[in-house]
């Protein structure tokens, strides 16, 4: 009987599907040893972000084994600092979920409980939140955490929501105040200047 052949997946989430169903039936250090693996096998290291040098590296060619693959030299974590300053959220909910994808990215911390994301605050250097449950919930609500205890975690959405740098996802407070004040000026500037055509 022939070996039925998996379909390859087509998005980020068919991939993220494909891959908890295989490793379900492990245990967690099987499942580490089998990640670490596929990992190790696509060139990666687990548990440390790539760097902008190393993101910017050409794809190996497919003649050349993995032994003759020039490996860059040891990377360095990211600090909860520089990845605030290369993502740049610009809202408590967008800076929960990046500290999400922080422990988990770097530090090999996928599931977390509500209160374990609260100290990357001052881990990052910023200000802590007025009220930390309610920026919390709006990260839940906009689909970036699912929470679940002290399982919690980032999901595909949160997840590509911060490595595309919160594109189009909220402003800072006072932007929009900003906006609105700017919006008055200009229709007050042109009714002046209306007023003074008239005379």
């Amino acid at each position: 009987m022939a070996k039925q052949v998996n379909q390859p997946p087509k998005t980020p989430v068919d991939a993220v599907q494909q891959v908890y169903t295989a490793l379900e039936p492990f245990d967690d250090q099987a499942r580490k040893r089998i990640i670490d693996s596929v990992a190790s096998l696509l060139g990666m290291r687990t548990g440390v972000l790539a760097t902008e040098a190393q993101r910017r590296l050409p794809a190996p060619s497919g003649s050349a084994s993995a032994g003759q693959v020039e490996q860059p030299g040891p990377s360095r974590p990211l600090s909860p600092r520089e990845l605030i300053q290369e993502k740049q959220p610009t809202t408590n909910a967008q800076r929960i979920a990046l500290f999400a994808y922080y422990r988990e990215k770097v530090e090999g911390l996928a599931r977390f409980s509500r209160g374990d994301l609260e100290s990357y605050f001052a881990k990052a250097k910023e200000a802590p939140p007025g009220n930390y449950g309610r920026d919390f919930q709006a990260a839940v609500s906009l689909g970036w955490i699912y929470e679940d205890g002290a399982d919690s975690y980032l999901t595909t959405k949160g997840l590509e929501a911060v490595e595309a740098g919160f594109v189009g996802k909220g402003q800072p407070r006072g932007a929009s105040v900003a906006k609105r004040v700017g919006r008055k000026a200009d229709k007050t500037k042109a009714s002046n200047h209306r007023k003074q055509k008239r005379t």
